[in-house]
């Protein structure tokens, strides 16, 4: 039960606004208070300015994610363009602007894109003139209102990416310029501004209705009694409706603007989010759990397991986190199954402001004293880092997923952006070895991939291989890569399906998987001279063969070898044996020496693993 100091006048089903100047909380003997069912009140707007005010003395609020940059966001370097809103007489006039190289304070909208916001995206043809205040064309309410809140809370200036990047006319071009730059934008903004309503045409500041109040039972009046022990007004206390945590669930985590692929990126970037819910607003930092509009607080412990796993992965997002790359995997399962409206451009642009902020990290963890710019030395290739490619390349499918039909041409074959379907990596083992060489990168797709651009030194950094290429700077936007590999291509036979509970469980624990699939589309996998056995499983997502075409006979395929574990046996005598990552793949043009990705799997037969270990390594590339 929580205390909610209210106004006098109240029924057990609709209130005023709470009486902020009432002894009870100008005292602060009470923080709980029921605030009103209007998003435009002077309340909502003085409890949004105590959560900003209270938010500039987190330390982790205020320097970049990567510890790099202290950030002050009423002070703060403004992105290419804003929107400044003007108060004239009662109405506001808006004006695009460029901001030089300037400081102020701004704030971040993310919104999910419709036929509403489309309407009025900046294009090379009407951004003269909105830059002389005009031409912003019908305005949705969802902008109209952000300009309100924006005013409201004493900032003139709001970037919203469809008003201030232009969209069309120029065949993306400042699209990819400005796109990398969104973990600066977002970061330093004083706040995100969010509205999580279903259909978002009434805006951000409608009224939540009579039938949303945040009690169960009856209100109960008490007497609220001054240090002096004099009575000074009333305290009125009840049961909320839901918890805050399952308030946060229901309003915010599972709205559908949470099913949106940009939103993963501005979630975590942004240093402080303002919610507007259907039911009242929410406030979430960098630092703290969030907090709902009567002050409540999120409890971690009560929290689903999702929600937890989801929280983790924000808490992680720091320099502090000595291993970053169990930031990046998770922020990738999730992100893979979420909406993009042109995953043909967006499937890597919508990760690179989180890609630009690891980068720094990697090379400089813990904010270790560095006499030079080592992020150059972070290479990060179509969604993954060359540092930990072997790990990177062993995505799959999750075992409930539908299997994937839209691909993204631009995408390399082996890069989990290439398919559109949620991806999940396995769980790391101590001990594993890498059993390949990335020996050259191509960074643009050729005719033929021959020779390389850049050669791969120690593993990962670049050389060029002819000296006149200039070194590639870092791209966090990179959407193509070609692998030159040296490793060990050997042929194995693709069989049918492991269908039964039991052949999946053996086909999981003899090859060290977890958690163990009570049904997935994992083939058995033989060997070329023993096809009755089953050697292992492959998850075969790009491969488009009848699906019974393997069943009795088998397929021959090529598999690389990836890296290698170790399975261990025994209670008292412990034993350990062999068990290989594999990654299939097929010839992309015959005698080429071009091969593109078909799925992973691995291999505990002991005859097949030193078929593998008795195979001669080759030079070839990955498309």
């Amino acid at each position: 039960m929580l205390l909610f100091l209210v106004a006098k006048r109240m029924s057990h089903y609709e209130a005023d606004t709470c009486n902020l100047e009432s002894p009870a909380a100008l005292n602060g003997d009470v923080l709980g208070r029921y605030i009103g069912s209007d998003p435009s009140s002077a309340s909502h707007y003085e409890t949004a300015q105590k959560w900003l005010q209270a938010c500039r003395f987190h330390s982790k609020c205020n320097e970049t994610v990567s510890g790099s940059l202290h950030i002050n966001p009423y002070n703060a370097p403004l992105p290419t363009r804003l929107i400044e809103i003007v108060p004239e007489g009662n109405r506001q006039r808006l004006y695009l602007r460029h901001t030089d190289g300037l400081s102020g304070a701004y704030i971040t909208l993310t919104h999910r894109w419709n036929e509403f916001t489309g309407r009025c995206i900046t294009t090379t043809s009407n951004i003269e003139n909105r830059l002389l205040g005009d031409d912003f064309g019908d305005l949705p309410q969802l902008f109209q209102d952000a300009f309100i809140i924006t005013e409201k809370l004493g900032i003139h200036f709001i970037w919203i990416d469809s008003i201030c990047i232009i969209q069309q006319g120029d065949d993306y071009v400042d699209w990819r310029h400005e796109a990398p730059k969104m973990a600066q934008y977002y970061q330093f903004s004083v706040f995100t501004l969010a509205g999580t309503a279903e259909n978002m045409a009434g805006g951000l500041l409608q009224p939540y209705g009579k039938g949303v109040i945040p009690w169960s039972s009856k209100l109960v009046r008490l007497p609220y009694r001054d240090q002096m022990g004099s009575v000074a007004g009333h305290l009125y206390c009840f049961r909320r409706r839901l918890p805050v945590v399952g308030e946060y669930m229901e309003q915010v985590w599972s709205s559908i603007l949470f099913r949106r692929g940009w939103i993963l990126q501005e979630w975590l970037l942004s240093k402080r989010l303002l919610w507007y819910t259907p039911h009242g607003l929410f406030f979430e930092c960098q630092q703290e759990l969030p907090r709902a509009y009567d002050q409540s607080q999120l409890t971690f412990a009560r929290a689903s397991s999702d929600l937890q796993a989801y929280l983790r992965i924000k808490a992680s997002f720091h320099f502090s986190n000595i291993d970053i790359l169990s930031f990046w995997y998770p922020v990738l399962e999730v992100y893979s199954g979420q909406h993009l409206t042109k995953p043909e451009v967006d499937r890597i642009l919508a990760v690179a402001g989180l890609a630009k902020e690891v980068g720094s990290i990697l090379a400089n963890p813990g904010r270790l004293p560095s006499l030079e710019n080592e992020k150059q030395n972070e290479v990060y290739v179509a969604g993954l880092w060359l540092r930990d490619i072997h790990h990177g390349l062993l995505w799959e499918e999750p075992h409930t997923a539908v299997p994937c039909k839209d691909k993204v041409s631009e995408a390399p074959s082996w890069s989990w952006a290439s398919v559109i379907t949620p991806v999940r990596w396995p769980v790391r083992s101590e001990g594993t070895k890498s059993n390949f060489t990335v020996t050259g990168l191509c960074f643009e797709r050729k005719g033929r991939h021959d020779i390389p651009d850049h050669l791969v030194i120690g593993g990962c950094k670049l050389r060029p291989y002819i000296a006149m290429i200039e070194r590639p700077t870092f791209d966090p936007t990179n959407m193509f890569s070609c692998l030159h590999i040296r490793g060990k291509l050997h042929t194995v036979h693709v069989r049918g399906y492991l269908e039964t509970e039991d052949n999946l469980k053996n086909a999981a624990l003899s090859t060290s998987y977890s958690p163990i699939p009570k049904s997935c589309n994992w083939r058995a996998i033989c060997s070329a001279f023993r096809p009755d056995v089953i050697a292992g499983w492959g998850s075969l997502e790009q491969f488009e063969s009848h699906p019974t075409a393997c069943a009795d006979y088998g397929i021959a395929m090529y598999a690389l070898h990836v890296s290698t574990r170790s399975l261990t046996h025994g209670l008292w005598i412990k034993t350990s044996v062999p068990v290989i990552d594999v990654l299939f793949v097929e010839e992309a043009e015959a005698g080429s020496n071009s091969f593109r990705r078909l799925g992973i799997g691995r291999i505990a037969d002991g005859q097949l693993v030193a078929e593998f270990e008795n195979t001669e390594e080759r030079d070839f590339h990955l498309v």
